[in-house]
């Protein structure tokens, strides 16, 4: 995982308005590792759910994080 976390920090300092919304599911999840990943402030872009069918509760919330942005493929699945 720390090589996926490396390759997001390094797009992210590309000149790219970029936004990374790690969403951990159950309970296995490891924090560290989303904190890790997500952009900053990552109280808004560090998203938990206890299993799958949990998702549509967050769903407002990654539209939130997702649709500000200049371009974000989950934009069309949430309906932006």
């Amino acid at each position: 995982m720390q090589t996926q976390a490396a390759l997001l920090r390094s797009v992210m300092s590309g000149g790219v308005e970029t936004r990374v919304v790690a969403v951990g599911i159950g309970d296995g999840v490891d924090q560290s590792e989303l904190l890790s990943i997500a952009s900053p402030p990552t109280d808004m872009t560090v998203i938990l759910v206890q299993d799958f069918t949990s998702l549509p509760t967050v769903q407002q919330q990654l539209r939130d994080q997702t649709c500000e942005g200049k371009h974000v493929p989950f934009a069309v699945v949430l309906n932006c």
